[in-house]
């Protein structure tokens, strides 16, 4: 599995979200994280089991878009320099996050369309002599 490790999940409770008719209300998303290599425990860093927020309403461009955030905390599990993976990078707010903890990004998204919007989000937050992005035809 290339050195990865999965570590275990973490739920994220979604208040503002919609019932379902005849079932259960889709209130909660699970986290999947795992690290490659060990996990470092000599870091100063203590993070949330849970965590508790609403999708966002403003500027959405996803209709699974995550709160960046959320995704801002969930991206300190991987140390300052290192580089976070999102092999389902939609709207890019994994993307995003990254690039504001200091951390790198390598996405993948299947959608054409979503992978723009994601490229657009991300060149939103660089500057040209900090970053390079990445595309297909490099």
């Amino acid at each position: 599995m290339a050195g990865w490790t999965w570590s275990g999940t973490i739920p994220w409770i979604k208040p503002a979200s919609r019932p379902r008719k005849g079932g259960f209300k889709q209130s909660a998303e699970f986290i999947v994280w795992g690290v490659k290599g060990s996990l470092e425990k000599d870091r100063d860093l203590y993070l949330p089991g849970h965590f508790i927020a609403s999708q966002p309403r403003k500027d959405r461009v996803h209709i699974t878009q995550k709160p960046v955030e959320i995704m801002q905390q969930l991206v300190q599990i991987c140390p300052e320099g290192g580089t976070v993976l999102d092999p389902f990078t939609g709207s890019g707010s994994t993307g995003v996050a990254a690039l504001r903890e200091s951390r790198q990004f390598v996405g993948v998204e299947l959608s054409a369309h979503y992978a723009e919007v994601a490229e657009a989000r991300l060149r939103a937050e660089l500057t040209q002599d900090d970053f390079v992005l990445a595309g297909p035809e490099a």
